[in-house]
């Protein structure tokens, strides 16, 4: 085959594995001689000082997520308590925003009463459009039932209870002459 398979590692049998574990050595003396002072045989100062507020800036991270969990729980209660007491309404930022939440309560209070006659509106369509069927039904209905009763049969039926006949002679045509000339 012209490709070979690619192997996969895992663990510390990889060649990346394998590759640090040679250079680890030469990290730490690389760090040793950084941190080490060989004229005063100690470590220097100022890796010292660094180390130090390094493991402050790691401890006040965690300090500040638990103080804001505490002081969301404590504001929480606090929120719940002046808002069960009514204490909030009486704040400078509550009573400057009284307008805007007036208006806000105005727009829902509207868009309340649309959807209300919305709805009223839908039902008395509805409502029309049965009468409207109805209407028509009873159109169709009248149109034939006056259709059959405008019969020449059924006229000359009705007709024959008060004796009259229909006639026999067809019609005669009348000519009128112009006189006025």
């Amino acid at each position: 085959m012209f490709f070979k398979k690619k192997e996969k590692y895992s663990g510390k049998n990889s060649p990346i594995e394998k590759l640090e574990q040679r250079q680890e050595p030469q990290k730490k003396l690389k760090q040793n001689e950084k941190v080490w002072d060989s004229g005063k045989n100690r470590v220097k100062p100022e890796i010292i000082e660094r180390e130090k507020e390094e493991a402050k800036a790691k401890k006040h991270k965690k300090d500040k997520g638990k103080k804001f969990k505490e002081r969301s729980a404590i504001n929480f209660s606090q929120l719940a308590g002046s808002i069960l007491d009514g204490s909030f309404l009486t704040r400078d930022k509550v009573i400057s925003l009284l307008p805007f939440g007036m208006f806000i309560v105005f727009l829902a209070m509207i868009y309340i009463a649309n959807s209300y006659s919305g709805i009223r509106r839908v039902k008395e369509i509805d409502k029309l459009g049965k009468e409207l069927k109805e209407l028509r039904n009873e159109h169709i209905s009248t149109k034939s039932e006056l259709m059959y009763q405008s019969k020449i049969s059924e006229v000359a039926k009705r007709l024959e209870t008060q004796e009259i006949k229909e006639s026999v002679i067809p019609p005669k045509k009348i000519m009128v002459k112009d006189q006025a000339k």
